[in-house]
């Protein structure tokens, strides 16, 4: 028994040494405990040890730190008891607020908190997700500042909020759910500190995941610990409405000619031409751009919409993008649709959302359906999407029939391409990235798009891994698509590139 190391036999065998007090007298039996009871001790604190090992990882995540604002001078005015009341409520409302956009709380110290988005899991738009949750925070300092002044007459109450992009140690030490470590520390929180109170400041690394998706303001460059030279830093001013990502690959600072994808382009172009050119045709077209993550969709789809909007050809655009997230969001990809088009934005109040939506949507559908009818349109198309709809007297007698309210929300959302191009007399240009994360109700959608506006002059453009096939072998709804593969570039358009950037 004395040689045994795994802490269930230890176990096991203390159980039967017990067992033998009788036979073997209590001098005996109490000696023989003691030395097993030192060693389950042993292979104890062992086990916690390679637990505490193994659970350590280096990670590219997002980090973000909060602080309070004018948590000292509060605490001279008030009660201990009604400070600290202020300053835990606002700690556990921001906690949810992080874990809502899929965060995860590390650390708090005092009046501040340490939050990492990427811990679990890395995704794409970690980044984007945290000045998200940064913007959200400052919303929420500014609601518990005005709560602090009207209560106690204590003005200046408020956050300020720093994040950065790179690579942490998670896990390990005296506090492993907690632990983190690196150079990326030190950043965010020379961030959040050198912020202006109610400010996000981001720093130059986080600003290339989310550029494109937010209004910033460049600050002059600082010296953090840990880096050598001084970064830029961004203040983030606001979301912007409804755009695409602008990729952070390449050398930035460079633009570039597209390199090795001249065939590619000159098939979106062919595509482009058939459909909108007047009098070439009036039929639907589907594209779908095929390839892995890094080998250029974003950069075709780019170059074609700068050949595009060169042209003298009016168009409708319409954009969506899935996300890791909207995959299991029903219908998240054609609510982006909808948001993108029609100005919603991720912080409008649901009647401020709920009034944008029937102010797009009603007014295609008036002059041939009526009033009445072209609000059940814009009312039944909300409700489908997640908007709270289900007061309006269009939406009460089918409530309960989801099957009516998809078939007729799918209706609507098929006519109002065809509206749009109506009012405009001119085609409809359909943009998705993203694709392989679109949520199955979205691709319902898409598989009735095509057929129902077959003889629409539109065409669809859309992005995706080669993911998107295991799910669905057929997006286009038996509509002839044309898939544009994209393959890793050649050693000769590697070398054009290279010549390229020098």
């Amino acid at each position: 028994a004395l040689l045994v190391t795994d802490s269930h036999a230890i176990e096991t065998a203390i159980a039967a040494l017990q067992a033998q007090r009788a036979l073997l007298g209590d001098a005996a039996v109490d000696a023989g405990l003691a030395v097993l009871r030192d060693k389950l001790v042993a292979s104890r604190a062992e086990t916690a040890h390679r637990a505490h090992e193994t659970q350590q990882q280096l990670r590219q995540v997002t980090v973000l730190f909060l602080d309070i604002v004018g948590s000292t001078e509060l605490s001279r005015q008030l009660d201990p008891e009604d400070a600290h009341g202020i300053f835990d409520g606002l700690l556990a409302s921001a906690t949810a607020t992080v874990q809502a956009f899929q965060g995860k709380v590390l650390q708090y110290a005092g009046d501040s908190l340490l939050a990492v988005f990427g811990a679990e899991q890395s995704s794409e738009d970690d980044a984007e997700r945290a000045v998200r949750a940064g913007l959200a925070l400052l919303d929420l300092g500014r609601e518990h500042g005005a709560h602090v002044q009207q209560r106690f007459g204590h003005s200046g109450f408020d956050v300020r909020v720093g994040a950065h992009t790179g690579g942490v140690l998670l896990g390990g030490g005296v506090d492993n759910a907690g632990s983190i470590r690196g150079v990326a520390v030190h950043t965010p929180a020379r961030m959040e500190q050198s912020a202006p109170a109610g400010a996000l400041r981001i720093s130059h690394d986080t600003y290339r995941q989310v550029r494109g998706l937010f209004d910033l303001e460049p600050q002059p460059a600082m010296l953090v610990k840990g880096r050598d030279e001084p970064i830029v830093t961004y203040l983030v001013r606001s979301v912007r409405p409804r755009t695409f990502r602008v990729a952070a690959r390449g050398i930035e600072g460079i633009d570039t000619r597209m390199v090795g994808r001249e065939a590619e382009l000159a098939a979106l172009q062919r595509a482009f031409e058939q459909v909108f050119v007047p009098g070439a045709s009036t039929a639907f077209a589907a594209c779908t751009v095929v390839a892995e993550a890094g080998v250029g969709k974003s950069r075709l789809l780019h170059e074609f919409e700068a050949w595009a909007g060169a042209r003298p050809e009016a168009f409708s655009v319409f954009r969506g993008r899935a996300t890791p997230q909207t995959q299991s969001q029903p219908y998240g990809l054609l609510r982006d649709i909808l948001a993108w088009r029609f100005q919603i934005n991720d912080g409008d109040t649901m009647e401020l959302a709920k009034r944008k939506l029937e102010e797009g949507i009603a007014p295609l559908f008036e002059a041939d359906d009526g009033a009445e009818l072209a609000q059940a349109h814009a009312h039944l198309l909300g409700h489908l999407i997640g908007l709270d709809f289900q007061a309006s007297r269009h939406i009460k007698p089918i409530l309960a029939d989801s099957r009516q309210i998809r078939s007729r929300g799918f209706h609507a959302a098929a006519q109002m391409f065809r509206r749009v191009h109506l009012r405009s007399n001119a085609p409809v240009l359909l943009l998705l990235d993203d694709l392989h994360w679109a949520d199955e109700p979205s691709l319902d959608f898409l598989a009735t798009l095509a057929p129902a506006n077959a003889d629409l002059p539109m065409l669809v453009i859309g992005l995706a891994r080669p993911t998107l096939f295991e799910r669905r072998a057929d997006v286009w709804g038996g509509t002839e698509a044309q898939r544009i593969d994209l393959t890793p570039l050649g050693a000769q358009g590697s070398r054009d590139l290279a010549a390229e950037l020098l």
